[in-house]
C-alpha cells in the first residue's frame, strides 16, 4: 500500500492577497521588525547570549543608549524579545524559539544569495520602474 502524503497547506493560505489586503500589510510589518541593522545586530547579539543587559547590548551593537533602547521598546512590542527587571536593570532575551528559525533560515537563505541581495537595488527603496538593464 503507498505511503499517504498529508499535503501541507501552502504559506499564508487563509489570507487575503492584495496590496491593500491587510492581511498582507501586517504579514510584511511583521518583518519590518527584522527590517533594521540594529534590530538584527541585538537580535544575533540575544541569540548568541540567551540574556543580556541593555548596557551590555549598548556596547555590543556600537549605537546610544537611547538608540538601543527605541530598539528594544520595538522588538519587545512586535513579541520577538522579552525583559525582565532586576531592581532598576532590564533584561532582554529573545522572547519565542521561531525568532531564533526566522534568523536560522535567515542566515542560510542569505548563504546561497548573499551576492544578490547585496546587489539587489529594488528591495528597501523600491525605485523599480520596469526598465530593461537595471
Amino acid at each position: 500500500m503507498p505511503e499517504e502524503r498529508i499535503e501541507e497547506s501552502p504559506p499564508l493560505a487563509g489570507a487575503r492577497i492584495g496590496k491593500e489586503s491587510p492581511d498582507m500589510k501586517v504579514a510584511a510589518k511583521l518583518f519590518d521588525g527584522f527590517a533594521d541593522p540594529t534590530r538584527m545586530s541585538i537580535l544575533a547579539y540575544l541569540a548568541r547570549r540567551g540574556e543580556a543587559s541593555v548596557s551590555e547590548i549598548v556596547e555590543a551593537v556600537g549605537a546610544t543608549q537611547p538608540r538601543v533602547s527605541v530598539h528594544l521598546q520595538c522588538l519587545s512590542w512586535c513579541g520577538y524579545v522579552r525583559a525582565r527587571r532586576e531592581g532598576r536593570r532590564a533584561y532582554y532575551a529573545i522572547s519565542d524559539e521561531r525568532v531564533l528559525e526566522i534568523l536560522r533560515l535567515s542566515e542560510e537563505l542569505l548563504a546561497d544569495n548573499r551576492e544578490h541581495v547585496e546587489a539587489c537595488e529594488i528591495t528597501g527603496e523600491c525605485t523599480w520602474t520596469g526598465e530593461r538593464g537595471r
